[in-house]
């Protein structure tokens, strides 16, 4: 799909249950015991017979699943993670992508138009240039998208979060439900940008993991509630908060 991402196909394991946008699987590199971990993936598509990734190749875990060929199989357990993106209250609805963190907003939209709810998608995505950027993947499931690239090589000059915010300057955005995933960084500028006009603001966070499941404790998040900060594990929990609850100066890498 690009020089870095592959779109990984399965075929729909036998009694894999259905799963919500924003829940993901996690994979086991290979049979050996390196790389130990498992390496988590968003579930980008889901229907009665295929399972769809995004694989971003950034090490040799990764690389080792994003090499598989045909007729290949893979160990993976899933879906995990607790909530999922909640469905638009209105008929319209503002989807924000930075990378990789394209495919659980794919999955909603893909969601959302089965269950013919009538929702008018609007994408925007950004990437470091327009090499990375997979045009091709979402020309047919968004009903509007814009794109951002930090070198300028297509679309607006600069990130996702500068594009949003220079086009909701003309275009009123108040009462809507903003769904955002991608790099911590970005998440906090749209925050900055944009968070003020819209109703709601749900992210799916992305996160280093170890087990996947909460039982370590190594994807923990700090969240406001009640007035006191308590931390919820990303992979059980999430992968999908509201921003607003999210204490982003307490959260450490």
């Amino acid at each position: 799909m690009s020089p870095s991402c592959c779109l990984l196909v399965l075929e729909r394991p036998d009694g894999f249950p259905d799963a919500c946008p924003g829940q993901f699987v996690s994979i086991r590199a290979s049979d050996s015991p390196v790389p130990l971990l498992r390496r988590p993936y968003s579930i980008m598509d889901l229907t009665s017979s295929t399972l769809s990734l995004l694989v971003k190749t950034v090490g040799r875990g990764s690389a080792m699943i994003a090499s598989r060929r045909p007729r290949e199989s893979l160990d993976l357990i899933g879906p995990l993670g607790g909530a999922g993106f909640p469905e638009p209250m209105e008929n319209t609805a503002v989807l924000i992508a930075g990378g990789t963190g394209l495919a659980p907003l794919l999955f909603a939209a893909r969601t959302w138009r089965r269950k013919r709810l009538g929702i008018k998608t609007y994408l925007f995505y950004g990437a470091g240039n327009k090499s990375e950027l997979l045009r091709d993947l979402v020309a047919k499931d968004f009903s509007v998208c814009r794109f951002a690239t930090i070198d300028g090589s297509a679309g607006y000059h600069g990130d996702v979060a500068g594009l949003c915010r220079d086009v909701l300057k003309k275009n009123r955005a108040r009462g809507l439900t903003l769904y955002s995933c991608g790099p911590r960084g970005m998440v906090q500028s749209l925050i900055g940008a944009v968070g003020g006009l819209f109703r709601e603001h749900y992210t799916s966070l992305e996160s280093i993991m170890a087990c996947g499941v909460g039982a370590c404790r190594g994807c923990t998040v700090p969240l406001c509630t009640a007035g006191t900060t308590v931390l919820k594990t990303v992979c059980s929990d999430g992968t999908v908060f509201r921003a607003s609850d999210i204490a982003w100066e307490e959260w450490e890498d």
